[in-house]
């Protein structure tokens, strides 16, 4: 019988948070892309009207910002891990909603249900990562989500370019009836959402594999499952000094009378905050999301007709994964600030 020891353990358990981390961030992409290449097939097939796709389209964002906002107390009260099996289930009771809908409510109500579960998975995977991780791998885990959720937005690109080569091949073909054609193009957007079903079966698979976060559970009072989650994560020698951290720490705060709102609303800390959150605020308030939601559409309609819109979806998403390894690699060397400056300028020239 092999031993591991004290640092392999650790460093294996590690990766494997890391990926699920990149997981999560993959099936959080898809949630945002995927509806890009079944956009046309569905308004192609569907008879819904102008106002009825935006809506499927919406559903998802709508949902995500719901859930958003009530996802960290769920995580408060249930656990981390519950939260982020949830939020796989939700993904992957999703697809058959809508690979089966037919009707405009049913489609509808299954969007919603993947943007419940990307808002759920968006807050509460890096906040788990947050509180597993050490120090020195916190910063790669949230690289990986971000990096992964642009990833999945080149795969659903590449699921909805191989489903339009299809149909493009099928017009292409001799004695083919338009009824034929209208079939394949029904066909193909729903085969475009049960190929994304995939990833939340792993999601859920890897979530389903993971401890509950430590921190979380030395606040609820279980100390012993704490150091036992801090022990698969940081080794057992480690475990006990990060444990004995935490206690001083709560210690300090019990003495001190000081919550985390009070320290948050510190006057050094209400400036910072505010200006993170209306950063982010507005950067959601160019419309990025829509414009990934509406690729295909916008080139089509620019004059990349049938799968040449979805090429030019490809390397839309292509790009938007090569910055982001670019701002991974660079973030530590030139710092934020520089990025951010770099970013918000390059935004304002494409809009202008």
């Amino acid at each position: 019988m092999t031993v591991k020891s004290p640092v392999s353990a650790p460093v294996g358990y590690n990766r494997f948070l890391l990926l699920v981390a990149g997981l999560g961030g993959l099936l959080y992409g898809i949630d945002v892309g995927i509806i890009a290449g079944a956009l046309p097939y569905l308004e192609a097939t569907s008879g819904y009207t102008p106002g009825q796709l935006s809506t499927v389209v919406a559903a998802v964002l709508l949902g995500s910002v719901l859930s958003s906002l009530f996802a960290g107390l769920l995580a408060d009260v249930f656990g981390r891990k519950p939260v982020m099996l949830l939020g796989a289930v939700l993904f992957v009771a999703s697809i058959p909603v809508i690979t089966t809908s037919q009707g405009i409510q049913v489609l509808v109500f299954g969007r919603l249900l993947q943007g419940v579960s990307g808002g759920l998975i968006g807050v509460v995977v890096p906040l788990y990562l947050a509180e597993c991780l050490g120090a020195d791998s916190r910063g790669k885990g949230t690289g990986m989500f971000q990096l992964l959720l642009t990833v999945g937005l080149v795969a659903s690109a590449l699921i909805g370019l191989y489903f339009a080569a299809a149909v493009g091949r099928l017009e292409e073909t001799a004695g083919t009836t338009a009824e034929m054609i209208l079939a394949a193009k029904d066909h193909a957007w729903r085969q475009i959402f049960w190929a994304s079903l995939l990833p939340g079966l792993l999601f859920l698979a890897g979530a389903a594999g993971v401890s509950e976060s430590p921190r979380w559970l030395f606040r609820k009072g279980r100390k012993d499952a704490a150091l036992a989650g801090l022990a698969r994560a940081n080794g057992a020698d480690s475990a006990r000094d990060i444990l004995d951290e935490m206690e001083r720490n709560e210690a300090a705060a019990r003495s001190g009378g000081e919550t985390a709102r009070d320290s948050l609303l510190q006057r050094k800390y209400v400036v910072p905050f505010v200006l993170a959150v209306l950063v982010l605020a507005c950067t959601q308030a160019t419309g990025v999301n829509s414009v990934f939601a509406y690729a295909v559409n916008i080139f089509q309609q620019a004059g990349l007709t049938g799968e040449l819109g979805n090429r030019g979806n490809v390397l839309l998403t292509i790009v938007n994964c090569v910055m982001t390894l670019v701002a991974v690699a660079l973030v530590d060397r030139k710092g934020r600030k520089f990025l951010l400056k770099v970013g918000t300028a390059g935004i304002f020239i494409a809009l202008v």
